[in-house]
């Protein structure tokens, strides 16, 4: 046989495992850090939104005052993050399939829901965005355009449903095979999908920054309003490396692009003590005193809950963290779960490893988030100075150039294009495979076929870089764009909290289920994510009204 004869080998299903197949967990901690890195990717996607643009601005617009709720923010999230990953690798099961089994509401997948119904509605959720940006939008303008939106999915479902023949008797399946009824969705399937197209105004903004910091580097190429065509050749680069990298690449690469650009924030803040912009021990000690910036205004509280939602995990890498940890093959390596001992020995011993590339990437991106913020407050809050619109990247610039001097212009925009460009990358990556993972959920796919899940992928991977490039052209402003993505908290956050909870208790197999420390501090961890974001959503809007705290 030639090697043109030779079959090729099918991909490895890493979303599949078997009682047969498994990897024994590391022993010690240098062989423990040869396992790690799923949290690497997520610091990749990290960084570039909530960290460079968001928290540096909260700290321009409140000052030290806040730091005590960026460390908070950050630390309720790891807990909730892991657990949701234990439950992984204890059933198996990916981060919607599980979701998919929450108590509440739940019908069978309508026959209009296809492929097809899903472009449409969002082609007209476009359309209303562009009409939307393109005008003053007042409450009358887009409550219309939210009327003719739902209109389009309605008239989209009659015409799908009319033209798809119901599948019921003998055309419900081949002769010889069983009838597959479609599956059940339930409340929070139906959630994720309006909050998918939030994602892409968050991955917009992120696309949008790096251009900015393309712009930055090049004026004159394209013009004023030169970002948003290289917002167009940045998704073309990264829809190149995407679809002909797998995760191993994406893992090296994020290492290379988030450690460089972190290394580069830590030492400004420390050179920062030899300008006149240097940090006193008593603007540390303001921002540890759980104070809130006075006056307290809907101006102060929107940003606040955009960092909430942006710093730390994110809510949308809570879903993804769980993909990477079954890419890097922790849920794979316990093995298909069995009643014997050492099964449990494995997969606890996998959880284990889990947890330090958890609390390791919490080390990181909680170092380089207070450097950003004290950046921001120490520099932007005493200049007046607000990151914002089109000229987002060139204020920021100014926390680097005033603590290294005039020179380190360069060195912020290439730091910059590395750190947004790498969350563009990894946020990309992680959301096909959530697109993907949907397609099995609803039924469209099987969930053993990898080779229609690796076609999703890179399909979702062009998808969602050319609706991000558009979703910038609309706003053009990054820092606006982080705002509105990050209103989802409002729901996604108690979602999460609240569905950890019931997963620790109705999902992981009691004998991988965690200790009382771990359980109590889920508790506490869950619980205020459900409450925070609402609590914050709710007050930003009575200030906005017109309460006086």
């Amino acid at each position: 046989m030639t090697e043109t004869d030779r079959p090729a080998t099918p991909p490895v299903d890493l979303y599949s495992r078997s009682a047969d197949v498994y990897l024994e967990p590391p022993e010690g901690l240098l062989a423990t850090f040869r396992h790690l890195g799923p949290g690497l990717i997520l610091v990749g996607s990290i960084v570039g939104s909530g960290e460079l643009i968001l928290t540096t601005r909260l700290g321009a617009q409140a000052g030290f005052v806040l730091m005590w709720f960026v460390i908070l923010s950050c630390l309720l999230k790891v807990v909730v993050q892991a657990e949701l990953v234990r439950h992984t690798i204890s059933s198996g099961e990916t981060f919607l399939e599980a979701f998919s089994r929450l108590p509440g509401p739940a019908v069978l997948r309508p026959r209009w829901f296809t492929f097809g119904w899903l472009g449409t509605v969002s082609l007209a959720s476009f359309a209303a965005a562009t009409i939307a940006m393109r005008q003053k939008p007042t409450p009358l303008l887009l409550l219309k355009l939210a009327a003719g939106v739902a209109l389009c999915g309605v008239a989209a479902a009659f015409v799908i449903g009319w033209m798809r023949k119901p599948v019921t008797g003998e055309d419900a399946a081949a002769p010889g095979t069983a009838a597959v009824s479609p599956p059940r969705m339930n409340w929070f399937l139906w959630c994720w999908m309006l909050c998918q197209l939030g994602m892409f105004i968050n991955g917009g903004a992120i696309l949008g920054g790096a251009a900015q910091a393309v712009q930055l580097a090049f004026p004159a190429v394209f013009g004023e309003h030169g970002a948003q065509v290289w917002a167009v050749v940045v998704g073309v680069v990264c829809a190149i490396l995407l679809t002909g990298g797998g995760y191993r690449f994406l893992e090296r690469l994020s290492f290379v692009l988030v450690a460089g650009f972190t290394f580069i924030t830590v030492i400004c803040t420390f050179l920062l003590q030899r300008t006149e912009y240097a940090i006193t021990p008593q603007n540390l000690l303001d921002g540890l005193t759980f104070s809130l910036p006075v006056p307290l205004e809907a101006g102060v509280v929107l940003p606040v809950l955009g960092v909430f939602a942006a710093t730390g995990i994110g809510h949308w890498e809570m879903l993804s963290y769980t993909y990477w940890c079954i890419e890097k093959g922790y849920a794979r390596a316990a093995g298909a779960r069995t009643e014997e001992a050492a099964w449990q020995r494995r997969a606890a011993g996998w959880v284990r490893v889990m947890y330090i590339d958890s609390w390791a990437t919490f080390v990181v991106y909680t170092s380089s988030t207070i450097c950003f913020y004290l950046l921001g407050a120490a520099i932007l809050h005493a200049r007046g100075e607000d990151p914002a619109g089109i000229g987002t990247l060139l204020i920021l610039q100014n926390v680097y150039t005033s603590s290294l001097g005039p020179q380190a212009a360069a060195l912020f925009i290439a730091g910059a294009f590395c750190v947004l460009f790498s969350t563009t990358v990894s946020g990309t990556a992680a959301n096909s495979r959530i697109m993907a993972d949907a397609a099995s959920v609803f039924g469209f796919i099987q969930r053993n076929d990898t080779t229609g899940r690796l076609r999703l992928i890179r399909i979702a991977i062009v998808g969602s870089l050319l609706v991000n490039s558009y979703a910038y052209y609309l706003f053009e402003d990054p820092t606006l764009m982080l705002l509105v993505s990050g209103t989802l908290a409002v729901f996604m956050y108690p979602a999460l909290g609240l569905g950890a909870l019931w997963l620790r208790y109705r999902g992981v197999d009691p004998r991988l289920q965690p200790g009382p420390a771990v359980t109590a501090a889920l508790w506490f961890c869950g619980l205020s994510l459900a409450v925070i974001a609402p609590l914050m959503a709710v007050v930003s809007l009575a200030l906005s009204l017109g309460w006086k705290p």
